[in-house]
C-alpha cells in the first residue's frame, strides 16, 4: 500500500469498515511511513474534538465530517504559504488526494461541515435526534397535504402540468401499527392484516398480510417517519455529496433543506414522472422545543426555477382514529386483480414480446373481446367504456428507462383512436408477472 491509499483508507481504518487484508496492508504500511502515522494521530485528534460538540444520532458516521474538517484544515495552512492558488485550485488539487466519493462530500457538505464557527452538520444531527424521540413518543399521526399529480395515478406520480391534488395519511404506531393513504383517485390502507389498493371506481388489489408500506405510499410514510427519511438522507448527503443547509427562524424553529439527486439522466423516460426519479428540494421545518416536524415542502429542482410538488398543510400528532378509518368500503361490482392467475394455454403468452402482448391486448379491446383483453389486464367496466371499439393506428418498438432494471417494465409506443373520435398516443407499460410470466399493462392506459 502507497501513502495516496493509505490516506484513502485512515478513516474507513479508524472505525473499523476495512476488511482485514486491507486494514493489515495499511497497518503494515504506517508502521514504517512517519508522514502517514503522523497524518492518522491528527485524525484521532480532530474526531475527539469533533466528539465534544455534543451527542449525534447513532445512524450517523463521523467519517466524512472528519474528512472534509481535516481537508479544510489543510486548506488554511496552505493558504498561508507563498504559493498563490484559487479556492478552486485547491479543491481540484485535493480532488486527486481525496478521491471521487470525498471530492463530492467536501462540494455537497462546504456549508455543513468545515465553516469556521457553530458545527452546522451537528446542529442537523441534534435536530434529527430530537425528531426521532419526539416520534418515538407518538401513537399516531395524521398528514394532509396537496399534490401535483393526476388524481388516480400512482401516488408517487408527480406531474407539473396537473392542479394540485389533497392527498392525506393516517398512521397508527400502537398499539398496532396500521395505515392509510387517499387520494381523490385510490386509496390504500392496512388494517393489521391485509393491505388493499383501490382505485375508484371499481378495481381492487388485495395484498393478504400486513405491510409497512405498499402501492407507493413510502415518500408519504418517510414524512410520517420523518426521522427515518432524514437519516436516509443524512446518508445519502454524505456518500453522494448532496447540498444541504441547516439554519433557524424567529419563530423557534430549524429548517432543514436537501437538495436530492435522482441519478436519472434528463433524456431518460420516467425522469421527473416520480418522486424517486425527480431531482428534488426538500425543506423540513422543526419545532425546537418538541423536536416535531411542523411543515415541509418538496419542489422539483431539474436546475430550472425549483417549483412546488407538494407541500404539508397540517399535521395532527396523537389523533383519535374512527373505528372504520382503516377500512376501505368497497362497491359491490368491484374488480379484483386478475395477474396472478395461471392460464390453462398460459404458455402461448409467456412467449410473446412485449409489443405483441400490447398489439394483442389493444386488438382485443377494439373487438371488445373482455375475456382476451383480461389476460392481458384486469378489466372494469370503466376500462369497457374507455377502450370499447377502438381502432389501433399503430404500435411501435419497446423501450426502457433506467427504472426498468429494478422493475423490469418495458414501454411500447401506441396510438388509437377512441370511439368517440379523439387519438391518444402514448407508451404501454408491461410487466412480466413473477409467478404467471406472462405480460400484464401496468400503466400507460
Amino acid at each position: 500500500m502507497n501513502c495516496s491509499e493509505c490516506k484513502e483508507n485512515l478513516v474507513a481504518h479508524m472505525e473499523g469498515a476495512l476488511d482485514k487484508i486491507t486494514a493489515l496492508s495499511l497497518r503494515n504500511h504506517i508502521e514504517s511511513c512517519k508522514e502517514c502515522s503522523e497524518t492518522l494521530r491528527e485524525y484521532k485528534s480532530l474526531q475527539g474534538e469533533l466528539g465534544k460538540l455534543g451527542p449525534i444520532t447513532a445512524d450517523v458516521s463521523l467519517v466524512d465530517s472528519v474528512m472534509n474538517r481535516v481537508k479544510y484544515l489543510e486548506f488554511q495552512k496552505e493558504a498561508q504559504e507563498p504559493e498563490r492558488s484559487t479556492f478552486m485550485s485547491k479543491l481540484l488539487k485535493w480532488r486527486w488526494s481525496m478521491g471521487l466519493g470525498a471530492f463530492a462530500g467536501i462540494i455537497g457538505l462546504i456549508l455543513l461541515v468545515i465553516l469556521p464557527g457553530s458545527n452546522t452538520m451537528v446542529a442537523a444531527e441534534e435536530t434529527f435526534a430530537r425528531a426521532t424521540k419526539a416520534v418515538g413518543q407518538l401513537a399516531g399521526i395524521n398528514i394532509k397535504g396537496r399534490l401535483r399529480t393526476p388524481a388516480r395515478d400512482n401516488f408517487s406520480a408527480i406531474a407539473l402540468e396537473n392542479d394540485f391534488v389533497a392527498i392525506e395519511l393516517w398512521k397508527e404506531f400502537s398499539p398496532k401499527l396500521r395505515w392509510r393513504v387517499e387520494k381523490p383517485g385510490r386509496v390504500a390502507a392496512m388494517n393489521g392484516n391485509s393491505t388493499i389498493l383501490f382505485i375508484r371506481p371499481d378495481y381492487a388489489y388485495k395484498i393478504d398480510n400486513p405491510t409497512q408500506a405498499a402501492f407507493d405510499t413510502q415518500w408519504l410514510h418517510q414524512i410520517a417517519n420523518v426521522t427515518d427519511s432524514l437519516n436516509d438522507e443524512l446518508k445519502a448527503i454524505k456518500k453522494h455529496g448532496w447540498k444541504s443547509s441547516v439554519s433557524h427562524d424567529d419563530a423557534g424553529h430549524t429548517i432543514v433543506t436537501v437538495e436530492a439527486k435522482s441519478g436519472y439522466s434528463s433524456d431518460d423516460y420516467l425522469k421527473n414522472s416520480f418522486f424517486c426519479t425527480a431531482d428534488t428540494r426538500r425543506v423540513y421545518v422543526f419545532d425546537d422545543q418538541t423536536g416535531l416536524l411542523v411543515s415541509a415542502k418538496i419542489y422539483l429542482a431539474d436546475g430550472n426555477q425549483p417549483e412546488l410538488l407538494f407541500e404539508l398543510t397540517q399535521i395532527n400528532y396523537n389523533p383519535q382514529f374512527a373505528s372504520d378509518t382503516f377500512e376501505i368500503e368497497l362497491p359491490d361490482d368491484v374488480n379484483w386483480n386478475q395477474n396472478d392467475v395461471v392460464l390453462p394455454d398460459n404458455s402461448k403468452y409467456e412467449a410473446l414480446s412485449s409489443e405483441q402482448a400490447a398489439r394483442a391486448f389493444f386488438d382485443a379491446c377494439a373487438q371488445e373481446n373482455w375475456n382476451e383483453a383480461g389476460k392481458f389486464m384486469t378489466v372494469t367496466a370503466s376500462l369497457k367504456t374507455y377502450l370499447a371499439g377502438i381502432e389501433v393506428i399503430n404500435t411501435g418498438e419497446h423501450f426502457t428507462s433506467a427504472i426498468s432494471l429494478i422493475s423490469g417494465a418495458q414501454f411500447v409506443p401506441y396510438e388509437i383512436r377512441l370511439k368517440n373520435g379523439d387519438v391518444k398516443k402514448h407508451n404501454l407499460a408491461l410487466k412480466r408477472h413473477p409467478q404467471t410470466r406472462r405480460w400484464f399493462v401496468d400503466g400507460g392506459i
